[in-house]
């Protein structure tokens, strides 16, 4: 897909009919959208989601989702709608995708699709438009191609590895896949329903247990998403009020020092978690020694008794008396004839005398009881140095947590009500989230205890239908699906880690050439993204560290759907080709960082438009986009009023000068100005 133009009429903040077009240029594709806070560069992203998705941003992020038509149209001009169209290419063809929204029923309508042949409109062929957008830009992957910027740093986090996998997975085109997996788990679990109704009554009490608890697992996962979506929503809303904070003068101090703070409290929260898990590590690898500590003393003693007791100790074993007795010569050379009183006294040795084979035996008996004692030495050092190491990052942490508590009593206490009034819903937020926290453990607990007893029924369901004939056939059916599934789990598990490991390199290179810390980026099983020193250690993240690995994530999987766009695979959607449209990419970035999103960003997608403040258009950044920009434009608010006491807002760009903000206008709202 190449966006050729965007058109709104009357959307939201736009009054009347405004359009853009997008460059088309390879070698200069960057389109450029410059505008204040609060003129309309959120609402632009919006329309183009809107548009082809129905799909509009959260209400924290989209005030009054249900009010798109401009409200001086409405109130001077009577209008009741709001329209964007994008016209776009795809395929060798031009296409025309509207959507209209009727603020009298608050209604929005269907989306329109047409040809665009020799100027005229020509309705498309396909009877369901949202399908064939689907299939230009499957929805899953809208939000990776239309996105705001500042939001990206949600990846980053503990709440976002969710969101990260199923972009990744979205991107890798693996959704019928996953369709099919649930639909064999579904027809699997039927089968060995039908199985148990044909073996006995034991059985079918079994079965419905089974039932019962998957019922139970499934209201119990429902509450665990439910929860990780309060976090995520707690957690926003903490980062929302932290860069107000931030923001704010008389705050600004305090908040960096919270931002450091919290930045090493991560790292000693993960300093932690490492420790715990030698710590579960520990019980596995030493507790057989530890607790045979003991017996194992006692049986080197009697093996040490038992071994030289009126024995000869090896070599002179049973083979060297009986070649005595058979020589009938003693090694000193002494003559031993039969039946004499030399004879028998070396005869009576064959009975004390060691085998070679047994004493091999012991011996390597003793040696393993050796190596147990110098283990259980080993673990009880390991044990107290890792308490020492726990104990020395939980009082690291609990005097963190203690600097944090006082910086906030410091912000709440602020004579600045707006100060002191974010500062404590910024605590509240923190609350929520924490309670979250606390329940999602609790939920995921009794999944975990759920499914060990469902495991349990499971085993003694099956053992009781392989006794029945009637059985066999559901049992058989049964197996073939699990086979089947496995075989599909196997291939999509396989298929998603080189994905993973793919998108994990790109964003390592993207790093490796940008961020000032030398650091290596990994990207775990659960889509964590962590960083890690020379040393293996992991590394707090800054806020805008986080911000710049969000773009380069997005950026990443762009790159990987593109080089998947020609893709013919069995059971894997083909990627696509797509432009990325970002809000605010710049946002919480320094100097360098800024230059080196504006140095990657047009290079991983046929078509950039970046929408961005006259802040985030600093100097580094329009000398590093020269280049690469093509099509610039200006969002110009209008206001009927004559402004007095506001300075004015002007911007000059090529020795032109233009407006940002006009005063004495005959309307209220923003207008699309195209930068000469």
């Amino acid at each position: 897909m190449l966006i050729q133009r965007i058109g709104l009429t009357n959307w939201r903040s736009f009054y009347g009919e405004n359009d853009f077009f997008v460059s088309q240029d390879p070698q200069k594709n960057v389109t450029l959208i410059r505008a204040e806070n609060g003129v309309g560069k959120t609402s632009l992203l919006a329309a183009i989601n809107w548009c082809f998705f129905n799909i509009l941003p959260a209400e924290s992020e989209f005030e009054n989702p249900k009010e798109l038509v401009n409200k001086f149209a409405a109130s001077r001009e009577q209008a009741t709608r709001a329209t964007v169209e994008v016209d776009f290419k795809h395929d060798g063809k031009r296409y025309r995708a509207s959507r209209s929204y009727d603020q009298r029923t608050m209604t929005t309508e269907p989306l329109r699709m047409v040809d665009l042949r020799a100027g005229g409109e020509v309705p498309i062929s396909q009877s369901n438009p949202d399908r064939f957008i689907n299939s230009v830009i499957p929805r899953e992957m809208a939000p990776h191609f239309f996105f705001y910027g500042e939001a990206t740093s949600r990846y980053t986090g503990a709440t976002g590895a969710k969101k990260f996998g199923e972009a990744v997975k979205g991107i890798l085109g693996s959704t019928v896949a996953r369709m099919a997996l649930d639909d064999l788990k579904k027809t699997c679990q039927e089968y060995n329903k039908q199985a148990s109704d044909n073996t006995n009554a034991e059985a079918r009490t079994i079965e419905r247990q089974i039932e019962d608890i998957e019922a139970k697992i499934t209201s119990c996962g429902g509450n665990l998403i439910r929860t990780e979506e309060e976090i995520e929503a707690a957690t926003e809303r903490m980062d929302r009020l932290s860069q107000e904070l931030a923001g704010t003068k008389p705050a600004k101090e305090a908040q960096a020092r919270r931002l450091r703070l919290e930045s090493q409290l991560a790292a000693k929260e993960a300093e932690r978690n490492k420790a715990l898990a030698r710590s579960s590590s520990w019980m596995q690898n030493y507790i057989t020694s530890v607790l045979a500590d003991e017996l194992m003393s006692e049986a080197a003693e009697v093996i040490k008794a038992e071994e030289t007791r009126r024995k000869l100790p090896s070599p002179y074993d049973k083979k060297l008396v009986n070649e005595i007795l058979e020589d009938k010569m003693c090694i000193c050379g002494r003559p031993v004839s039969e039946g004499s009183p030399e004879h028998d006294h070396i005869k009576t040795l064959l009975d004390s005398a060691g085998d070679q084979a047994v004493m091999s035996r012991v011996m390597s008996t003793r040696e393993a009881l050796g190596r147990f004692e110098q283990r259980a030495e080993r673990a009880w050092s390991e044990f107290e140095r890792n308490n020492e190491d726990l104990r020395k990052v939980e009082s690291e942490i609990q005097r963190t947590d203690a600097e944090l508590t006082e910086i906030s009593k410091e912000l709440a206490a602020n004579p600045i009500t707006d100060i002191a009034e974010k500062e404590a819903a910024r605590g509240r937020a923190k609350q929520q989230r924490d309670q979250a926290i606390d329940r999602k453990s609790g939920f995921q607990a009794t999944i975990t205890n759920l499914q060990r007893e469902m495991a349990d029924l499971e085993r003694r369901r099956d053992e009781l239908i392989r006794k029945s004939d009637t059985a066999k056939r559901y049992v058989k059916r049964a197996q073939l699906s699990a086979a089947l599934m496995a075989r599909l789990d196997s291939r999509l598990a396989q298929e998603e880690e080189a994905a993973r490991s793919t998108i994990e390199g790109e964003i390592d290179r993207i790093v490796q050439k940008f961020m000032r810390k030398p650091v290596r980026v990994k990207l775990d099983k659960d889509y964590q993204l962590r960083l890690y020193d020379e040393h293996g250690v992991e590394v707090a993240k800054s806020t805008g560290e986080n911000q710049l690995l969000g773009l380069a994530f997005t950026g990443a999987i762009s790159k990987f759907a593109k080089s998947r766009q020609n893709d013919n695979d069995d059971i894997l959607l083909p990627g696509t080709v797509a432009p990325l449209v970002v809000d605010s990419p710049f946002g919480h970035l320094d100097p360098l960082y800024r230059r080196g999103v504006a140095e990657f960003l047009p290079d991983l997608a046929s078509q950039v438009i970046l929408l961005v403040s006259t802040s985030q258009a600093s100097d580094v950044v329009m000398a590093t986009l020269a280049d690469k920009v093509d099509q610039q434009y200006l969002l110009t608010r209008h206001n009927r009023g004559d402004g007095a006491g506001k300075q004015p807002e002007v911007l000059s760009i090529g020795g032109n000068s233009y407006d940002l903000t006009k005063y004495n206008s005959e309307i209220d709202g923003t207008r699309i100005t195209e930068v000469a």
